[in-house]
Parts: structure tokens; C-alpha cells; sequence
């Protein structure tokens, strides 16, 4: 299973999970009896189907931020970027996986980029190397129209060995 791409590709396999185990439960305890401390077992489907549709509007949501991303890099404008070393952040309480016996926590980078005379920013997706720090140019993709809507190509960055 390939690593999310952003906070919201993962809450939402997250919720997804919950939610399908909840509404499980909940469809077991229908047909079987399930010993419960306090309440019932066809309790859980209340939880478990709210939990399935946030995480399904979750996982739209990043779908379709990904299909903007693709878009951009086939029709976008590819201007040169320059990173923002202080800015690169490892997000220590999000992991996906393990690489031998560490967990693998996502990097994210902000690249600063010009277009007609303004300065933007933008933040790239989950990276799941380490970037290096040194003077990196990576290529960003924007809209010519709308110059704030823009992605970072994270096959131009340098990595660290």
C-alpha cells in the first residue's frame, strides 16, 4: 500500500478503518450475541456510519487535491523554486510503515517561488525521504491565472543518502 500523500489521505484511511470496524461490530452484534458491559451492540453502527462518510468526504477531499496536482503538473506553468531550509519539518507523530525496525515519519518542505513580479510560497506533500538542506531549485508548477494554486514536483528535490 503506497504512503498518503497528505494529512487528509490519512485520517482519512484512518476513519475509513474505524468506521468500517465500528459498523462491523455493529452488524455482529445483530446476528450474534455479544457480551457488552453497558449497552447494546447495534449501538456501534451510530458511531461507525458517521465515521464512514466524514472519512469518505476526507478521502474525496484528497482525491481531488491530488487531481489538481496532476493537472497542474500537465498544464501548469514549471517556474524554478528555491527552498526554505528553515522551514523543512519531520512530522515525528505521523508515521506510515516501518523502515527495518524505525518507523518512517513523513518530511514536508516550503518552496518560495516568483511569478510576475510577487513572491508565493508553497508547501510540498508528504516526502518520505529526507531532503537535503542544501541549495535545492525544485521545479513548481502553477496556474497562470490563479498564481497561489500551485504544487512543488517532489522528483526535482535532492535527497539525502
Amino acid at each position: 500500500m503506497k504512503p498518503p500523500k497528505s494529512y487528509e489521505a490519512l485520517l482519512a484511511f484512518l476513519l475509513l478503518l474505524l468506521g468500517g470496524i465500528f459498523t462491523l461490530l455493529g452488524l455482529i452484534g445483530a446476528v450474534l450475541t455479544l457480551p457488552m458491559r453497558s449497552g447494546e451492540a447495534q449501538d456501534f453502527p451510530l458511531w461507525g456510519l458517521p465515521l464512514l462518510l466524514f472519512g469518505a468526504g476526507l478521502l474525496w477531499y484528497a482525491r481531488w487535491r491530488e487531481r489538481i496536482w496532476s493537472r497542474l503538473r500537465t498544464e501548469g506553468r514549471a517556474v524554478p523554486g528555491q527552498l526554505v531550509p528553515q522551514a523543512t519539518r519531520r512530522h515525528w507523530y505521523t508515521s506510515w510503515g516501518r523502515d527495518g525496525l524505525r518507523k518512517r515519519n513523513p518530511w514536508t518542505v516550503m518552496c518560495i517561488y516568483h511569478w510576475e513580479g510577487r513572491t508565493y510560497s508553497v508547501r510540498s506533500q508528504f516526502l518520505w525521504r529526507e531532503p537535503s538542506q542544501t541549495g535545492q531549485s525544485p521545479t513548481v508548477y502553477l496556474d497562470p491565472l490563479n498564481p497561489q494554486r500551485a504544487w512543488m514536483d517532489p522528483e526535482t528535490l535532492i535527497y539525502e543518502a
